[in-house]
């Protein structure tokens, strides 16, 4: 399958960028719907988020709209992890919509970036699920653009850009979606200080699996055991630190 999530030139933030970056505002753009088979897009919706960030953490709304004015104004609350948002929708506010349908809602990474007019962007393929049992609808493409970019860094120090790490880490989760107990694998080719810690949607930290510790360059998995901590179904966030540069991945677990 290959869709096209965003045809704009897009870049990445550089790593100051993400360290100082605020992304409380509003953004608007696009929601589609995937096909069942997930290789085409069945209905477009107008998207928004209104977004406040205290830290790495997120808390807000996204607004969605069909074409026929049926709309949800929805609570949402995540994270920042690197250079993905990481988001859940999960209590409609308001909503006016045929009493015989259901929305979905919205969760997982978003890429942050910006265009070529330095303008703020929030993009990437995003599950969807019926509140209800955390049952799966066919999830679909998210594409923001914030309004205002008059505040988008906090204390930028241009001048003191980290290199980070030129080695190549892979960070994968196996299995996933997962009911219990899953594996969170990575790889570096060089050594490195290595920190791994699992959060929940919110931004709370579940545990700390590897506390910078001192690796050699080679193959890594690590056991993770959803039992004892009172989780409910939904994402949950592997965050790998890799000599201060940040790597993500998105654990489901399942009921």
């Amino acid at each position: 399958m290959v869709i096209a999530v965003n045809a704009q030139v897009l870049s990445d933030l550089s790593s100051n960028e993400l360290k100082s970056i605020d992304l409380s505002g509003k953004y608007v753009g696009k929601r589609n719907q995937f096909s069942q088979d997930r290789t085409s897009f069945i209905q477009s919706f107008e998207y928004e988020f209104n977004i406040i960030q205290a830290g790495d953490k997120i808390s807000g709304t996204s607004t969605i709209i069909k074409e026929n004015g049926e709309y949800a104004d929805i609570k949402l609350r995540g994270m920042i992890v690197g250079d993905k948002l990481y988001f859940e929708e999960y209590e409609i506010v308001n909503q006016d919509k045929d009493p015989n349908m259901v929305w979905c809602f919205k969760t997982g990474a978003l890429s942050i970036k910006k265009d070529v007019d330095n303008n703020l962007k929030l993009s990437g393929i995003t599950d969807s699920y019926i509140p209800e049992y955390y049952i799966p609808c066919t999830g679909g493409t998210t594409d923001l653009t914030k309004v205002d970019n008059s505040n988008n860094f906090k204390n930028l120090d241009a001048s003191n850009e980290s290199a980070g790490l030129t080695a190549s880490i892979d960070l994968s989760v196996s299995p996933d979606p997962f009911v219990d107990a899953t594996k969170i694998n990575y790889n570096i080719s060089a050594n490195a200080n290595v920190t791994l810690e699992v959060y929940d949607i919110s931004g709370r930290k579940i545990t700390t699996l590897e506390n910078n510790l001192a690796k050699n360059a080679g193959a890594y998995s690590l056991d993770f055991s959803a039992k004892g901590f009172g989780l409910a179904a939904g994402v949950l966030i592997a965050k790998l630190t890799v000599n201060g540069k940040v790597y993500s991945s998105e654990m489901v677990q399942m009921r």
